[in-house]
This record gives C-alpha cells, sequence and structure tokens, in this order.
C-alpha cells in the first residue's frame, strides 16, 4: 500500500470513529407538552415530533424525548432540546434548526366579557391576565399598565380559570389552546374567543448545545440534511396532514424560510 493510500486509510477510520458516538448513542431531547405541536399522549409526539422523527433518521441520530414544566424547560441547561428557542432562559450557545413555526394570542370567556379588543395593552387595564409560570420575565410592564398577572402551571388551567371568572385573558399558543378547549368543553367552544396579537410568529426547533463535544457532532448532522428534508415530499405530507391539503397558509413556507435564514448563522461550530 502507498504512504498516500495509508494515509487516506488512516483519516477514513479517524472521521468513522469521530462520528460514531453520534450514530451509536441515543440522545434525549427534552421538551415541554404542548399539544398539537409536542405531546407525549399524541402520535409520534405530535406535529414537532414527526418533523424531528424525520430529520433524526435523515441525519441517523436516536433519540427519545423527556417532557418538563415550563419552568424546567425554560431554565434547562440540556444539550439537546425542542421548542420555542425565544423561551430560553439559560445563555448557551446553541445550534438552533426551525422546523415549523406557531402563533400565539389573547383568549377570554365571551358570556363574561363581550367583545375585548387589542391595540395595546391599555386595552386591558384593569384585567387580569394569566400566563404559564414561568414565561414573562417582566411583569411589571403589564403591572404599570394596571394588568394583574396570574401564573398557572398548564393551558388546561388557565382555560378553566377562563370560565369560572378567575383571570379575564390568558396568552397562549393557539393551536395548543385551541385543542385544550375542544377537549375540555366541546359543546362551549364557541364561547372562548381569540384576539389576534399581530406578527407573532414564533419557530419550534431542534435546539443543541455546541459547546458540548456530542451536541457538536449532533448538530453537525442536522445541519447536513435539514434544508434537503424540509423540501421533501415526506415533509410535505406531515405538513398537509396538518392543516389539510388545501389549507395551507399561502406564507407558510417563506415565514419557515425567514427563520432558517435568522437562526442559519448558529450553525457553524
Amino acid at each position: 500500500m502507498s504512504a498516500a493510500a495509508q494515509i487516506k486509510s488512516v483519516l477514513i477510520w479517524a472521521f468513522a470513529l469521530m462520528v460514531l458516538p453520534a450514530c451509536a448513542e441515543q440522545v434525549v431531547f427534552q421538551s415541554t407538552e404542548t399539544p398539537p405541536y409536542w405531546s407525549e399522549a399524541l402520535p409520534d409526539n405530535g406535529l414537532g415530533g414527526e418533523m424531528l422523527k424525520l430529520l433524526s433518521d435523515a441525519a441517523g441520530v436516536r433519540y427519545s424525548i423527556d417532557y418538563l414544566p415550563v419552568k424546567r424547560f425554560r431554565n434547562s441547561a440540556a444539550i439537546f432540546m425542542v421548542g420555542d428557542p425565544d423561551i430560553l432562559i439559560q445563555q448557551k450557545r446553541r445550534a438552533i434548526f426551525p422546523v415549523g413555526f406557531f402563533h400565539s394570542a389573547f383568549f377570554y370567556y365571551n358570556p363574561h366579557h363581550g367583545v375585548i379588543e387589542y391595540r395595546s395593552l391599555r386595552d386591558f387595564r384593569g384585567h387580569t391576565l394569566g400566563v404559564l409560570r414561568g414565561t414573562i420575565e417582566d411583569k411589571e410592564a403589564f403591572v404599570r399598565h394596571g394588568i394583574k398577572v396570574e401564573e398557572s402551571d398548564s393551558v388546561e388551567s388557565l382555560i378553566r380559570k377562563l370560565k369560572k371568572g378567575r383571570i379575564d385573558l390568558c396568552i397562549t399558543v393557539t393551536e395548543t389552546t385551541r385543542n385544550t378547549i375542544q377537549r375540555l368543553f366541546p359543546d362551549e367552544q364557541g364561547d372562548f374567543a381569540q384576539v389576534a396579537i399581530p406578527a407573532l410568529d414564533r419557530p419550534f426547533a431542534i435546539m443543541i448545545d455546541v459547546e458540548n463535544a456530542e451536541g457538536k457532532a449532533i448538530a453537525r448532522r442536522y445541519r447536513q440534511v435539514l434544508k434537503k428534508t424540509l423540501r421533501s415530499k415526506e415533509y410535505r405530507a406531515i405538513v398537509e396532514n396538518f392543516y389539510g391539503a388545501h389549507r395551507i397558509p399561502v406564507d407558510r413556507d417563506a415565514k419557515l424560510n425567514q427563520f432558517i435564514r435568522y437562526y442559519e448563522s448558529t450553525w457553524e461550530n
């Protein structure tokens, strides 16, 4: 064997040893229950779970998902996480791979209030706003506008409080809240009103700590397959199944691409 061939052989084995842990070990992603996007009770862990599975199969990554309460999730320093990158408190260098996005909105119980409009926080003066525990950093901003903030540990708790009149409004993920209302009060869905928050779209993403050697290797694998997988017919089928083939928002792909461009700089590791 020539010297060049020997060097090539050594490099091939070195590369194989370097990437082997990414394939052989099962990684554990942390998330929080936000159906229909992430939920242990849903097939393939929900919409986000289906997308994670598709991408992980393409990247050759074996994984499981561990679900945490929102407050613990926000404060977690885990290497592997899936969800909304904007709510994480721990400042770590993470590679962020958007796979979809969601909307948030204000909800209220119409029989108690009639119509509540939203132009600014001043419109909610004198009301009690329900939020998920640990999701609002600056409560004083609401207090300054005459708004009381009450925390709960689940969307289900917030919806029950709305119906009982314990809170006047809540701010939550739109589809998660609609899903919860349908489950808890199927005959009263029309009594829960929704107030849109303009331009409040957020991605749900794969988030990996690239300061960790294992995380860095796994992130490299997702980076190599992300764009191709998001353009695949398999990914499109997941989206069509969620929205309905003829109900996909016309700007969906453009919005997802915006998030990808925004976070692409985090992939270099």
